[in-house]
């Protein structure tokens, strides 16, 4: 399975349910240099899977 290279976190707010929230435009690129244009307003939640990449695992590793 691919994993995330590159996400913006300034591009996402967390919330207090500890899901995330898209506030813009967004591209996540993966190790295998597929890209995906998040829009705003996406919101992400743990255990939840897009592309089969974990979008919260990956901001709160960058973040937190």
């Amino acid at each position: 399975m691919d994993e995330i290279a590159k996400i913006v976190v300034e591009d996402f707010e967390k919330k207090p349910d500890g899901s995330w929230v898209s506030l813009k435009n967004s591209d996540i690129v993966t190790k295998s240099q597929a890209a995906f244009r998040v829009p705003p307003g996406m919101t992400f939640r743990k255990g939840g899977r897009l592309w089969g990449l974990n979008i919260v695992e990956a901001l709160d590793g960058v973040r937190y």
